[in-house]
């Protein structure tokens, strides 16, 4: 069975690759046109739908690297560079085909945001609240910005953080960086200079990364409140508080929004993931999550919204329209990850150290990989590859032959 760790399909011990002649099979060289794709979610509707193609099975381990601290964050792969930061405060660039880090920068704090890749720049927040754009052909900074001290934690008692795994990754479009802060406030800053454009306060962390649709900026709080931002000047179009439960008062969001089909689709940790209008913030449907949050990122692809669940430990698919279960499966453990699709081909990572490939029709399993150390962040599909970071430091790439 896929939960016994034991009997991960990843050949452990496979060698590294060599560079040559693995080009095409990682697609090295394949540059991403001026889309804004290159960033969490691979767009800014983030969709999750990733640039692909995807292998036929994970059973391969093409290779494996420590960078030196716990990754949390999900990795971003742009015109053949991977980039991801760690636990150590480290964000680096690394090579997709070996794994060899090509520069490494030094943040003031741990780096668990995803980066966003745009204009030779590399846009990501340290949790200290400072908001980096180093440059990707070096690493050097071009500009920091410090945010504010993080606001008490809510739904448990003060100064206790429990499950507050990452900051805000940014949202970069049209030269402005969209980005949240622990401070609870949302920040449109301009991509060049870091200049600030516009600010909107919330009453509690802003974890979420925010998504756009071209018109408003969507993001959700720890306040247990949705937004709908006016993206050039910040004013608030509409507000929706999610409902709440015995157990969490707050309906604390942490998933970033997918924006699709004029919904807004987000999950709480009141148990429900959410498709609001994206016009008006009114309910278009809720589906229960049988007493578990809702962490990840839901996504949309062929009619289909798809999300992990904590506690009840399921990979669901529901109707986009109605909000109906298409399918749902057992993954084992807590999955806080946000589903990466491909194709008929969905990634989630779990907390158990599990990465299942999924068949997007109908959710059977169609491989899987196991890691040592529990899989929180997205993982990212390109070239024939699945690149997934593990909270015990190791950056895996994974493909179907491994070598």
């Amino acid at each position: 069975m896929l939960q016994d760790r034991g009997r991960a399909w990843a050949r452990a011990g496979a060698p590294m690759i060599a560079a040559l002649g693995v080009s095409l099979a990682f697609g090295i060289g394949v540059v991403h046109a001026e889309d804004n794709s290159c960033q969490f979610r691979n767009g800014p509707a983030h969709l999750g739908v990733q640039p692909g193609p995807a292998p036929a099975n994970i059973d391969g381990l093409a290779w494996k690297v420590s960078l030196g601290g716990p990754i949390v964050a999900s990795p971003i792969l742009c015109d053949g560079v991977l980039y991801v930061g760690a636990k150590d405060g480290g964000f680096q660039a690394v090579e997709p085909a070996t794994g060899q880090t090509r520069w490494r920068f030094v943040a003031d704090a741990p780096v668990t945001a995803s980066a966003a890749i745009a204009d030779g720049l590399a846009y990501f927040q340290s949790d200290a609240g400072t908001i980096y754009a180093v440059r990707t052909a070096d690493g050097k900074p071009a500009w920091s910005r410090k945010t504010g001290a993080d606001l008490p934690f809510m739904n448990y008692k003060p100064g206790v953080d429990f499950w507050d795994y990452w900051t805000s990754s940014p949202l970069v479009a049209d030269g402005v960086v969209y980005i949240g802060g622990g401070d609870g406030v949302v920040r449109a800053l301009d991509t060049r200079t870091g200049r600030v454009i516009w600010t909107y306060a919330t009453r509690g962390r802003v974890r979420a990364t925010p998504a756009t649709d071209g018109k408003r900026i969507y993001v959700g709080s720890f306040d247990g409140a949705m937004y709908a931002l006016d993206r050039a000047e910040g004013m608030l179009a509409w507000s929706f508080q999610t409902e709440g439960n015995s157990d969490f008062k707050i309906g604390s969001i942490q998933s970033s929004a997918a924006v699709a089909d004029g919904k807004v689709l987000f999950g709480s940790r009141d148990y429900r993931l959410y498709a609001l209008d994206a016009e008006t913030g009114k309910p278009a449907w809720i589906a229960p999550h049988k007493g578990s949050w809702v962490i990840g990122s839901p996504a949309v692809i062929d009619g289909k919204a798809c999300v992990g669940s904590s506690d009840w430990k399921v990979v669901q698919c529901v109707d986009l329209k109605i909000g109906q279960e298409v399918w749902r499966v057992e993954v084992g453990a807590p999955a806080f990850s946000s589903p990466a699709v491909v194709g008929q081909t969905l990634a989630v990572a779990t907390l158990g150290g599990l990465l299942w490939q999924l068949n997007l029709a109908d959710g059977k399993t169609v491989s899987g990989f196991g890691s040592d150390g529990r899989l929180i962040g997205t993982a990212w599909i390109e070239g024939g590859a699945i690149y997934v970071g593990s909270e015990n430091g190791t950056l895996y790439a994974l493909t179907a032959e491994g070598k």
